[in-house]
């Protein structure tokens, strides 16, 4: 049941993420990105690790032109916010925004750099100007309207069933 509401979240956050109806401000946010964090800092590295690797994967099979790099940078993205997890107060709303943001920083700067391996061709002045922050604020700002009812649907009902 659990996978099944796993892959769910997952469906709707990238048919969100593609729809139309959100204000563009030269970006999107990152729905999954968004979701790779906040499942990171709840449960630890490893899910982390294996979440980012799911979601990357589902937004890569979508994407399709370069597969794999959102495999790899969401992976890390996973793992890095999955080691803050013991570390920080969840029940503290402002902890998570402030997480998202550095999350998005950090897979963001991953993704202009290896995406220069692989020959994306990313200026880092013009990436950072006009990818890297606008995402980095814009998922912030969706990050204080998301986390709260993200957290309570996540302790009342998904964490009590692993008991």
């Amino acid at each position: 049941m659990k996978t099944f509401v796993f892959a769910v979240g997952i469906i709707l956050c990238l048919l969100i993420q593609k729809s139309v109806f959100f204000l563009n401000f030269g970006t999107k946010p990152d729905f999954l990105l968004i979701l790779v964090i906040f499942l990171s800092l709840l449960k630890g590295p490893v899910p982390g690790l294996k979440i980012g690797f799911i979601i990357g994967f589902v937004e890569d099979l979508v994407e399709g032109k370069y597969f794999g790099i959102n495999i790899l940078t969401k992976m890390l993205t996973g793992l890095m916010i999955g080691f803050m997890e013991p570390k920080i107060f969840k029940e503290n709303y402002l902890v998570p925004v402030v997480t998202v943001c550095l999350g998005t920083l950090l897979n963001e700067i991953l993704f202009v750099f290896f995406g220069n391996l692989i020959g994306m061709g990313f200026p880092w002045g013009t990436s950072f100007w006009h990818r890297i922050l606008p995402l980095t604020l814009y998922n912030s700002i969706v990050a204080v309207f998301v986390y709260v009812p993200f957290y309570k649907l996540y302790i009342s009902k998904w964490l009590n069933k692993e008991r």
